[in-house]
């Protein structure tokens, strides 16, 4: 891998120290204008020059994310990826979920690259500071609540929400197994009453998965009111392949009960 060697010129050095000081990531060229008292048609084109030696990241027209000097020559850094959401979104309603905050709750070992954001809007998907911004649609907001993540207020699924989104998208939880692991891992953490009662307002298909892995794992029960009909399937993220069934759940088992707890097998 190659590394570019970027020299900064007089005018492009004075803007990186004046946004260091500065207490946010995003800038439009029309403050950066402001701050170093220039035309905003110099400021567009300072801001160009400072994309192309990725110091800062282009996020929308003329908004910019700004990387830190201490960021290192490529941009990254660690907590800071986290915290720029609370800027970039600004007002607007989202949360952290999926695999991004099961790792953050220490529910997983697996360090994802991929932030996953959970929106009612779609938004497109971005890379800054080493790190993917996947935006994920939803139809409803769930609950979240605040973190102090590098001194900013992030907004993180509570343990709660985070077994129902990946209960109800095991693709972007990676997989049931992992699931499984993860809500093994929080079931100290877990109120359970309030993971029932989110079940109970989620899918059909979310409360028989839910259901399912309480037994497996053989954690406090989940029952559902009413007679279950038709089948689902068990990991709708893995190879649709049947290896046996739940008649109790309704469930098309593509995990067998031992590939679904490998994970404590090595413990």
């Amino acid at each position: 891998m190659v590394t570019k060697n970027f020299r900064f010129g007089e005018l492009e050095t004075k803007a990186l120290f004046v946004l260091e000081k500065a207490e946010t990531s995003l800038i439009t060229s029309v403050e950066l204008a402001k701050m170093l008292k220039i035309s905003k048609n110099r400021a567009n084109k300072l801001a160009w020059q400072l994309v192309r030696k990725k110091r800062l990241l282009r996020i929308r027209r003329g908004t910019y994310l700004f990387a830190p000097l201490k960021a290192g020559p490529q941009g990254h850094w660690s907590e800071e990826a986290f915290a720029l959401l609370s800027q970039v979104m600004k007002d607007k309603p989202y949360y952290i979920s999926f695999r991004t905050a099961m790792n953050y709750y220490g529910f997983t070992e697996q360090i994802p690259w991929v932030a996953q954001v959970v929106v009612p809007q779609r938004r497109r998907s971005f890379e800054a500071v080493g790190t993917k911004y996947a935006f994920i649609k939803v139809d409803k907001l769930g609950e979240w609540q605040e973190e102090n993540i590098a001194g900013k207020s992030v907004k993180m699924a509570t343990i709660e929400q985070l077994i129902i989104d990946c209960l109800n998208h095991p693709e972007y939880g990676g997989g049931l197994e992992e699931i499984a692991k993860a809500l093994w891992n929080a079931r100290n953490e877990l109120d359970w009453r309030k993971l029932r009662n989110l079940a109970s307002k989620s899918k059909d298909v979310v409360r028989r998965r839910l259901g399912y892995l309480l037994e497996v794992l053989k954690l406090p029960s989940f029952k559902i009111k009413g007679k279950l009909t038709g089948w689902r399937w068990f990991d709708s993220s893995g190879v649709k392949i049947p290896k046996g069934k739940s008649a109790k759940w309704r469930l098309l088992l593509n995990l067998t009960k031992k590939e679904l707890t490998k994970w404590k097998e090595i413990r």
